[in-house]
């Protein structure tokens, strides 16, 4: 029988550190990975004859010894068996190549765990807990802990932008001058529970002399850190492309998410006879529907249409990040788009939209007719079938925090632009 050597590996370099690597021990080894790292990882290559898009390897050296290895980045495709590492010989290193576009922005971390599948039956916390960032890479993201669930932790992945990733010159950090921040446990009766609330006012506050406007998002801790919404606002608010604006972001109690995010009427009484009450009776802050924002993502953004659908009252504007719109009455995302049935069906509101979704979210799951993607897509098509004023954006990457972070100020600028500042 004809034997087989290791397995191709697309990046010359990795070829050329696993060349090396076979033949070094001790110090030479750890002067061949050190080479391999020195410029940075992971490994960037061009692809011949394909200008539009380069050949990533993600590259992991664990500092002990593993069995398995995995990598957690949403432009992999786990049904394909994308995010799981492949040893390189017996470096001690592992590796994934992906093909991606040149504009691509991504998140991504290690673990020596698999990735949880439902044929595998993995726990996505313990997995969470698990990960660890790229420490040959500068660029990075926390998803902070939860205060209001003990369970919770903190945890830094690793950012890539290929070279023609679009910059975030919104997201740059900024100071906090003037700027007020409260955190409150609000107990609501429709819930059964408390929500943390976290409210965020700009300098010289003053409901009786300014007009603001409201930008109130979901998932408030990753709107706080993942998605740095206080530091995005306040400088568009400084460069005064938009309004005067009080940010308010809303979370959920431990294990609650899905709960309150799945459309919930419970939650809609939450918000329009607690929360935006509670808000006038505070802060004395009395928001018109034009200058209201309501912003979500994943399930936050399929809220925040399903929101603003029953109170156009109160909140004229949705702005959903690759919104999970394919959710069906059954309460899973099961590809039957009764939010989008019921759009087409009630008579047109006053509602402006901002959506995006990722050319990479693409993944049809296990119970589901469309990928997030097609799902977007379809909404979009639903709402300017029925008249409403859209606008739609897709970025280069995944369902990804990296992402939302730059197009939630090109959603704000689209809604609350002051005129000629849109873009």
């Amino acid at each position: 029988m004809e034997s087989r050597g290791p397995p191709s590996v697309a990046s010359p370099r990795l070829a050329e550190y696993r060349r090396r690597a076979s033949k070094a021990t001790g110090r030479d080894a750890s002067a061949a990975w050190r080479q391999l790292a020195s410029h940075g990882l992971p490994l960037v290559d061009p692809l011949p004859d394909d200008g539009s898009r380069l050949s990533v390897t993600f590259v992991w050296r664990p500092d002990r010894r593993v069995s398995s290895a995995s990598i957690y980045t949403p432009v992999a495709n786990p049904l394909r068996g994308e995010t799981d590492l492949l040893p390189l010989g017996p470096t001690g290193v592992w590796y994934r190549t992906l093909v991606l576009p040149r504009r691509t922005r991504a998140l991504y971390a290690y673990t020596p765990r698999p990735t949880p599948t439902p044929d595998n039956g993995g726990d996505w916390a313990a997995y969470f807990r698990s990960l660890l960032p790229d420490p040959h890479n500068p660029s990075s993201l926390v998803m902070a802990k939860d205060p209001d669930d003990p369970e919770d932790v903190s945890v830094t992945v690793s950012v890539v932008a290929l070279p023609d990733a679009p910059p975030l010159p919104w997201s740059r950090v900024r100071p906090s001058e003037g700027w007020t921040m409260d955190h409150v446990r609000l107990r609501s009766r429709s819930l059964e529970g408390v929500r943390s609330v976290w409210v965020y006012t700009p300098p010289g506050f003053s409901p009786r002399r300014t007009r603001y406007n409201l930008v109130l998002a979901f998932d408030g801790v990753a709107y706080q850190s993942a998605v740095p919404t206080p530091t995005i606002v306040g400088n568009l608010v400084d460069a005064r492309r938009i309004g005067p604006s009080v940010i308010v972001l809303v979370g959920s109690a431990p294990g609650s998410r899905e709960a309150d995010l799945l459309p919930n009427p419970k939650f809609l009484r939450f918000l329009a006879s607690e929360l935006v009450p509670w808000m006038q009776r505070r802060y004395g802050l009395r928001v018109p529907p034009a200058r209201s924002v309501l912003v979500g993502s994943s399930l936050g953004g399929l809220t925040a249409a399903f929101a603003a659908l029953r109170h156009p009252d109160l909140f004229g504007n949705v702005l959903a990040q690759s919104g999970a719109f394919t959710w069906s009455d059954s309460g899973d995302l099961l590809g039957a788009p009764t939010l989008m049935e019921e759009y087409a069906r009630a008579p047109r509101r006053p509602i402006r939209f901002y959506l995006d979704a990722g050319s990479l979210e693409t993944t049809v799951f296990p119970g589901t007719q469309m990928s997030p993607l097609s799902g977007v897509r379809h909404f979009r098509d639903v709402l300017v079938a029925k008249g409403y004023p859209v606008s739609y954006a897709e970025f280069e990457g995944g369902h990804d925090y990296a992402c939302w972070g730059g197009t939630l100020a090109d959603g704000l600028l689209s809604l609350l632009g002051k005129p000629g500042t849109q873009r």
